[in-house]
């Protein structure tokens, strides 16, 4: 598994969690380092919560063959792929239509989370937390991207 983040702090996080391998994607040769990781194929999968340019970029490094999840706009900017450009690299692309499915197995899914939680062997990444009376400071550090983890408000 390859981790992608920004900035030293969350690559450490990234390291911890169990990335063999982690870059930075605000360091201009950050796609020829997940190549050389791959040994120059790709990754297979590629999960896309940033979009625009980076979004962009992780789909251009997908191995032929690969998928890549289009699921979030972090930077601003979705990630476009036009369908004729993802045949001809043979790269399913997968969009958030992707969750349209999910209500079917929220009940059965949130089940099994919270049994891993219970035991222990799944464990959220809190980086900070505010006071209530703080959310405007919550909110900026999630939109400036500067949280590490998940952010909670604390009533």
């Amino acid at each position: 598994m390859i981790g992608a983040a920004r900035g030293p702090s969350k690559g450490h996080l990234v390291r911890q969690l169990g990335a063999g391998a982690v870059v930075d994607y605000a360091e201009p040769d950050w796609t020829e380092r997940v190549l050389d990781a791959t040994g120059h194929a790709g990754p297979n999968v590629v999960f896309d919560g940033v979009g625009g340019r980076i979004g962009r970029a992780a789909f251009e490094a997908t191995a032929r063959g690969g998928r890549s999840s289009i699921h979030g706009a972090s930077s601003g900017e979705v990630t476009r792929i036009e369908a004729a450009e993802a045949q001809e690299r043979d790269v399913q692309v997968i969009g958030i239509e992707q969750l349209f499915d999910f209500p079917a197995h929220v009940r059965r899914w949130a089940t099994q989370i919270m049994a891993h939680a219970a035991t222990g062997s799944l464990r959220p990444v809190i980086g900070q937390t505010f006071p209530l009376e703080r959310a405007a400071d919550a909110h900026r550090a999630v939109e400036n991207r500067t949280a590490l983890g998940k952010t909670l408000l604390l009533l």
